[in-house]
């Protein structure tokens, strides 16, 4: 039987519909393609299908061109063109704020989405190596076995001269294999970092510049891993924060405070990872840093914050956050997600405090992957 594809979900699955009107998830499929099932297995509320055969490929699909596709567990979006990922990953994001959010797309203003180039982008990256064998690469497609690699298409210059010679990845795997910090998979997981000059292992400090800006970071601290795309997207968050007193949550090494700094404004960055602080203070030094729970800011120093920057985790913020950003009297609420369902339901929430959504921005921040980042700004 021939079934057809209906949208994409999070995740990148096909939706398509069974005869008894049940929800059909297939992968490595596009919209408006007629495919033939394989395997089936019946889940709560939904049947989880592979694909076996497509009988009428979409105009947007294209041959995979890294060799190790389908193989490899890193990218999962290569067999659709390069100008269609971010349009398909924005529709993705727009359906999860309407199913999850219960906001209709008609009623907040979409503005243009943000793309760059497709590959050698990747400037931060996770190894696994496998010191017994002097293997390094990534863990295989739905599997824990490791794939060694030659050279990865999406990753930057000086992190594929890594991959040429392993050595630096070799010594830094085996000062985690000994410090107990080899990681979930059974390899040692190195951590890596692409900086202006010099390449970050472990907690190696580099220079980075973003939109002018300096910042000081090392492999081991989170960064956003798009050189080319996060000087538009610290630009953005900053131009839509307004007045004197601006909140940065989750601010890690300050990537948006430094932004946010203007002659006057008090920026409040919120931020408990002690390496984070450390290197954050070395660059926007003009920011008040607060590293105990937010909520213990609130009752210590009462006060309004015109702007919030939220910059959570995949799990969205905690349940108590909305209505204690909306005691601080807040005029305007930033959220950077990068996952659109905790991002819908976390609209619910602001929407409850009364906050409405008044624009949206894609960022594909992470082409050949169903992944993206979106900013969606929130009026009082």
């Amino acid at each position: 039987m021939a079934y057809q594809i209906e949208k994409l979900i999070q995740g990148g699955a096909g939706l398509t519909t069974s005869e008894e009107g049940k929800r059909i998830l297939v992968m490595d499929v596009l919209p408006g393609e007629l495919v033939e099932l394989g395997d089936s297995q019946e889940k709560a509320g939904y049947i989880r299908s592979t694909l076996k055969t497509i009988l009428q490929a979409s105009e947007e699909r294209i041959t995979p061109p890294c060799p190790y596709w389908g193989v490899c567990g890193g990218c999962d979006f290569q067999y659709a063109k390069d100008e269609a990922q971010g349009i398909l990953k924005e529709g993705i994001v727009l359906d999860n704020i309407k199913r999850l959010g219960g906001i209709d797309p008609a009623s907040f203003r979409t503005e243009s989405l943000e793309t760059g180039p497709a590959w050698g982008y990747r400037n931060r990256v996770r190894f696994h190596v496998d010191i017994a064998e002097r293997k390094v690469g990534f863990l295989g497609r739905k599997s824990k076995s490791l794939v060694p690699i030659d050279h990865c298409p999406i990753l930057s210059e000086k992190l594929n001269a890594l991959l040429e010679h392993p050595d630096r990845l070799f010594k830094a795997a085996r000062i985690l294999m000994f410090s107990n910090k080899g990681g979930r998979s059974g390899f040692i997981e190195v951590p890596v970092f692409s900086g202006d000059d010099e390449v970050s292992l472990l907690d190696e400090v580099v220079k980075t510049t973003v939109g002018g800006h300096t910042f000081f970071v090392t492999a081991s601290v989170f960064f956003q891993s798009n050189e080319y795309l996060l000087p538009a997207l610290t630009s953005y968050v900053a131009s839509h924060a307004v007045g004197d007193t601006v909140m940065d949550l989750y601010s890690g090494v300050g990537t948006f405070s430094a932004f946010l700094q203007q002659k006057g404004r008090r920026v409040i960055a919120v931020e408990r990872q002690r390496q984070c602080l450390s290197l954050a203070k070395r660059h926007t030094p003009d920011c008040e840093f607060y590293s105990e729970p937010v909520e213990r800011w609130a009752k210590e120093r009462k006060g309004s914050v015109d702007t919030v920057v939220v910059d959570p985790p995949r799990v969205g913020l905690d349940a108590s956050l909305p209505s204690l950003i909306a005691s601080w009297n807040s005029q305007r609420i930033i959220y950077v997600s990068c996952n659109s369902v905790t991002l819908g339901r976390d609209l619910q929430r602001f929407a409850s405090e009364g906050y409405t959504l008044t624009q949206v921005k894609v960022f594909d921040l992470y082409p050949q992957t169903f992944h993206s980042e979106v900013v969606a700004i929130l009026d009082r």
